[in-house]
C-alpha cells in the first residue's frame, strides 16, 4: 500500500499538497544559504581573537589563556585558573605588555571589573572549596559546575558573616553539591545571609516613598492631568512637605 496521503494510478505517484510544500522548501535557494550564513556568523571581537590565537600559538600557556578567554562563559573556573596563573607568574610582561590589566584588555578583550569577579571568585573556591576545582579540571559530570554568581552569592555570604556555621555549610552543600543556581539560593537563604536590620528597612520604605511622591507629582504636573488647578496647587505643596520629611 501506498503512504496516506499519496496515490498511485497507472504506475505514477500523485503527490499530495504537502509533499509538494515539502519539496518547494527543500529546494529554495535562499533557505540554504540562511543556514550557511547563521552557522559561519562570529563577532568581530571572536574574529580578532581567534586571529590573535594563530599567531600566539607556539607559546603553549598564552595559546591556552587565550583559548579559555574566548570560551570562558562555559569554562569560566578554567580561565580564571590560567589568569591565576598569568598573573603570579607575571607572564604577561614577558608578552610585552606594560602590566596585567592591560594584556587582560587587549589581547583578552576583558574588563578590569571581570578579571576581578573571576580571580576574587576563583581563589575564594581554592581556601574554601578547592573540591570545586579539582573536579572541573578532572571530571565535569561528577557534579555540577558552580556558576560565577553562585559562587559570588557563596562568597559574600561567607564574608558578610550573617549566616551561623551551620546555614554556610548548607549553602555550600546546595551551591556545590546540588547545583542550585543564583536566584535559588536567594530565595532559601538570602534572608538568613543577608538580614535587613530595621535601619535598611526604613532605608528601603523611605526610598519607595520618595519615588512615589515624585512620580505623583509628574504626573499632576502633564498637560491635561484631571485634577482641578487649585487642587494640584495643593498636592504639590503637601508632596513637596513629604519630600522634604523623607529626605531630611
Amino acid at each position: 500500500m501506498g503512504r496516506t496521503g499519496r496515490h498511485k494510478s497507472g504506475g505514477a505517484q500523485t503527490l499530495t499538497h504537502e509533499d509538494l510544500a515539502r519539496r518547494r522548501r527543500r529546494s529554495d535557494p535562499s533557505r540554504r544559504l540562511r543556514s550557511s550564513m547563521g552557522a559561519k556568523i562570529i563577532t568581530k571581537t571572536d574574529r580578532q581573537m581567534e586571529d590573535r590565537l594563530h599567531a600566539v600559538a607556539s607559546d603553549p600557556e598564552r595559546a591556552d589563556t587565550l583559548q579559555k578567554a574566548r570560551a570562558f562563559k562555559r569554562t569560566w573556573i578554567e580561565l580564571a585558573e590560567a589568569l591565576s596563573r598569568v598573573h603570579d607568574k607575571q607572564l604577561w610582561d614577558r608578552w610585552g605588555f606594560s602590566d596585567f590589566d592591560a594584556y587582560c584588555r587587549k589581547e583578552l578583550h576583558l574588563r578590569s571589573s571581570t578579571v576581578a569577579k573571576l580571580l576574587g571568585s576563583y581563589r575564594f573556591l581554592e581556601t574554601t572549596a578547592p573540591r570545586v576545582i579539582e573536579r572541573a579540571r578532572t571530571d565535569r559530570h561528577e557534579a555540577p559546575i558552580p556558576s560565577l554568581p553562585v559562587v559570588e552569592f557563596v562568597q559574600r555570604a561567607t564574608e558578610t558573616g550573617a549566616a551561623d556555621a551551620e546555614t554556610l555549610r548548607s549553602i555550600h552543600r546546595v551551591a556545590f553539591e546540588e547545583g542550585a543556581d543564583a536566584p535559588v539560593l536567594n530565595r532559601q537563604f538570602g534572608k538568613l545571609a543577608f538580614p535587613q536590620t530595621d535601619r535598611d528597612r526604613r532605608e528601603k520604605l523611605r526610598a519607595q516613598i520618595a519615588q512615589a511622591a515624585r512620580r505623583l507629582s509628574s504626573l499632576i504636573a502633564e498637560d491635561g492631568a484631571p485634577v482641578p488647578r487649585q487642587l494640584a496647587i495643593r498636592l504639590e505643596e503637601t508632596i513637596g512637605e513629604l519630600l522634604e520629611a523623607v529626605e531630611n
